[in-house]
């Protein structure tokens, strides 16, 4: 469900609900102890073009475009709604290009199953650390903090935590490097280097 709020701009939270709600359909697929919902073009076409005709759509006008977008077969760009053919064409263009995005960013990250963390491709970096910076550090300032790394790599990293959200402990939204270096510059480690002058101790 993450990869189609990513194809659409939606939060999954967003997706969950529509299929709760029976707004939309998803398949499920059991991963582990974990359960996927999943939806296919036709939901993704629906909920693009629901989102354009979101003013003109009565709940069963809505209930008869998403049937007949079921029906259709990817190939076909233009569906029949009562009286009114409706061209999907850009919708596919725009739903094509999302999905080759995902794609091109899923190929410089590495996920096998016997890794805990999604690796930037041939480094050791988390691709959900370097995600995590950039909340509060601009691309320039994590490339800074991670030299070996590409500006490619870094926004890939970025795009990446987008479609496939970190689950557990987040990362901090700031480097240890960076930290100790802004704590350096405010005079956190400054101490008093004079010797400590120690009264005169009487002889017994």
């Amino acid at each position: 469900m993450s990869e189609a709020g990513y194809v659409l701009d939606r939060s999954t939270t967003t997706l969950n609900k529509a299929v709760d709600t029976g707004v939309i359909r998803a398949k499920q697929r059991r991963v582990g102890k974990a359960v996927q919902r999943l939806v296919g073009p036709a939901e993704l076409r629906f909920l693009r073009l629901a989102d354009e005709l979101e003013k003109d759509l009565t709940p069963s006008g809505r209930r008869r475009l998403y049937e007949a977008l079921r029906k259709l077969s990817a190939s076909t760009h233009m569906v029949r709604w009562g009286k009114l053919d409706l061209d999907l064409a850009r919708i596919d263009s725009d739903l094509e290009v999302r999905l080759a995005r995902l794609e091109h960013i899923r190929n410089w990250v590495d996920r096998s199953e016997d890794q805990s963390e999604a690796l930037i491709r041939d480094t050791g970096i988390p691709a959900h650390l370097v995600a995590a910076l950039s909340k509060e550090q601009t691309v320039e300032e994590i490339l800074s903090d991670f030299p070996s790394l590409s500006k490619t790599q870094v926004e890939a990293a970025i795009e990446y935590a987008k479609a496939y959200p970190k689950r557990g402990r987040p990362y901090a939204p700031r480097s240890l490097k960076r930290t100790l270096s802004e704590m350096a510059d405010l005079g956190v480690f400054d101490g008093d280097d004079r010797p400590e002058e120690s009264a005169p101790r009487p002889i017994p």
